[in-house]
């Protein structure tokens, strides 16, 4: 699978950020917050876009979908390595 340049762009930015917040804190609490952020970044998305209570089912299915997808990607190192090789 390819990703347009632009959008890498946005992910490395969000990359950065959560790196620079993981800096001195406890382990994990920057992955969790940064999936946390997702969730309600993407239920206020849903929600602003006129998301009807019928359709939430589907809207958390497909988000859900996603983020396994996202995540089985970057651990098969689609993009490239996620950690940089030792050495």
């Amino acid at each position: 699978m390819s990703y347009p340049p632009e959008f890498l762009q946005r992910v490395d930015q969000f990359i950065h950020l959560a790196n620079e917040m993981a800096e001195g804190g406890k382990d994990g609490e920057a992955s969790a917050a940064i999936l946390f952020a997702a969730g309600r970044y993407n239920a206020f998305n849903f929600l602003s876009n006129n998301g009807a209570e019928q359709d939430r089912a589907a809207a958390v299915d497909f988000y859900v979908s996603e983020y396994r997808k996202a995540l089985e990607s970057n651990l098969d190192g689609v993009v490239g390595p996620v950690v940089k090789p030792q050495g």
